[in-house]
């Protein structure tokens, strides 16, 4: 085996035999958080901030908790500012069931909890004496606007991860459970994701939405190239675990594969980060036919059960005052609330274009 052969095995057993560094991994996820904050802080008002962080570390805090009860290595929980949070994992020969309780972890307490305080905001309604607020961002009214807000934003978030695109958590259920690796459906996934993002940043006049686009499009390449990769070493035949982990024959064979791509050029961290990716890939059998049918009932449930939801309290609650015109109503959203001050300097700036130009037909 050459040196390059023998660093890269090397790089693989440190990965494997690698702790879990909990006191610096709290380090990041502080830091990180101070750091989403502060920047959240410049676009947002501290309501929103709060909310969001609230939001985001119930939704990943429950895939934290599942990583660690089914065992996988090298957990971390980071916030990127204006993007959202994620948590990272390294499974260990994790069956694909466990692997959807993995991602159904983040979306479906989240869901829970929003139904919950929507109802509770919902049930101070019935008063006929109850002062009623608008809720801008949602476009609904409320007489516990905070509340409601709070509860919608939550269920807005974590309803669009169960959707079936990738790399959203309802995409890779649908992955891990029914579908065979195809690099054409990651890259359309993602598109599709894109496409979805755009239309809600446009439906809500948020602009800052479309940060998240930035992400998808760095990472497909890379993307496409393991996908390939994982469909391309699944006609080989792969060499089962020992108790020293992954065969060094293993890794010879999936090192050799990468090394016809692109990817050569990683570094050899790097390269043995995705060496156990792709052998993880590898060795999981697929779902018996009657784990499948359990994950797909609770999928489909989960996602009917939270579209209807939201859709029955838009319509019970959905603002509406036919004494204003179009364009002032806009202009009360933006100033009768501090949600986003980048999106009120634009919407002031399109509103005053307006106002002050003659269109001729």
């Amino acid at each position: 085996m050459s040196g390059s052969g023998v660093s890269l095995v090397a790089a693989v057993r440190a990965k494997e035999s690698q702790p879990n560094d909990w006191q610096r991994q709290t380090f990041v996820l502080l830091g990180s958080l101070a750091l989403f904050v502060a920047v959240g802080l410049l676009w947002w008002d501290i309501r929103l901030v709060l909310m969001l962080v609230g939001i985001l570390l119930l939704h990943e805090g429950g895939h934290f908790v599942a990583m660690r009860a089914f065992g996988y290595r090298n957990i971390r929980m980071v916030f990127v500012p204006m993007l959202g949070a994620a948590v990272s994992g390294q499974p260990i020969r994790i069956q694909r069931w466990k692997k959807a309780v993995v991602y159904f972890a983040g979306p479906l307490p989240g869901i829970a909890i929003s139904m919950v305080l929507l109802l509770i905001a919902s049930a101070g309604n019935a008063d006929a004496n109850a002062s009623v607020s608008a809720v801008p961002i949602l476009l609904m009214n409320s007489s516990h606007p905070w509340l409601f807000e709070l509860g919608g934003l939550g269920l807005l978030l974590n309803w669009m991860n169960l959707l079936p695109l990738l790399p959203l958590d309802g995409g890779r259920i649908v992955q891990s459970t029914f579908a065979r690796p195809s690099p054409w459906r990651e890259i359309l996934g993602r598109v599709l994701t894109m496409l979805v993002i755009v239309g809600l940043g446009v439906l809500i006049g948020e602009p800052m939405l479309l940060l998240l686009i930035l992400p998808l499009l760095f990472t497909m390449p890379l993307t496409y190239r393991t996908c390939w990769l994982s469909r391309r070493l699944s006609e080989n035949e792969i060499s089962p675990p020992t108790e020293s982990g992954i065969p060094e024959t293993a890794i010879d064979t999936i090192a050799s594969a990468i090394d016809e791509t692109a990817l050569r050029a990683l570094a050899p961290t790097q390269k043995a980060s995705l060496v156990l990716q792709l052998y993880e890939s590898l060795i999981t059998p697929p779902p018996t036919a009657f784990a499948s049918r359990i994950v797909g009932l609770v999928y489909l449930g989960s996602f009917m059960v939270s579209t209807l939801f939201g859709w029955w309290i838009w319509s019970l609650h959905r603002w509406h005052d036919p004494a204003v015109e179009r364009l002032d109503l806009s202009k009360s959203f933006a100033n009768a609330t501090g949600f986003d001050k980048g999106s009120q300097i634009i919407l002031a700036v399109i509103t005053e274009l307006l106002e002050s130009t003659s269109l001729v037909f």
